[in-house]
């Protein structure tokens, strides 16, 4: 099999070429994203959420307490529809920011809101066991696949402008 992009050989059950990263499926959509990318995505995830929270409690605090018990109830109710709707797009927060999306690794079109849910959710879990394995199982996968991206057929794609 050829790569579209660079013209070189690639294994034929890969879905990024391993020369130039393109994704072969589709390669206008992106290319593979790197583990150190996608680590920072699922640090920034948490950290927008935290941060927001502290500043909306913060600011409204200072008006009133009573906004700020308000607040304190209503903006993780708005995180986690906000959360819930780019799940919807392949994304997370942190991936939104840094320009990644999870696609289908066979298609290259958007998993949809079930398969990301079962992937952001159990899969995360799953790859958390035994000391984050499934995690690290993305540092020798030939398709940087993490137990969580093989749950639910997917891969992570820096995305094309």
């Amino acid at each position: 099999m050829i790569c579209p992009n660079c013209q070189k050989e690639i294994t034929p059950d890969s879905f990024f070429c391993q020369w130039c990263g393109t994704f072969i499926p589709k390669t206008q959509k992106g290319r593979k994203a790197n583990i150190f990318i996608r680590w920072l995505a699922l640090v920034i995830d948490p950290l927008i959420g935290i941060g927001l929270y502290f500043l909306a409690v913060g600011i409204f605090g200072a008006i009133s307490e009573d906004m700020a018990g308000v607040m304190a109830v209503l903006f993780p109710l708005g995180y986690f529809i906000w959360f819930l709707t780019l799940l919807r797009q392949g994304m997370t927060p942190g991936k939104k920011i840094l320009g990644l999306q999870v696609v289908r690794n066979k298609s290259g079109e958007i998993p949809g809101f079930g398969k990301m849910f079962v992937r952001e959710i159990f899969g995360r879990i799953l790859s958390g066991l035994f000391f984050g394995l499934g995690y690290f199982w993305a540092l020798f996968d030939k398709n940087s696949q993490a137990w969580h991206d093989k749950l639910a057929g997917t891969v992570v794609l820096k995305v094309s402008k």
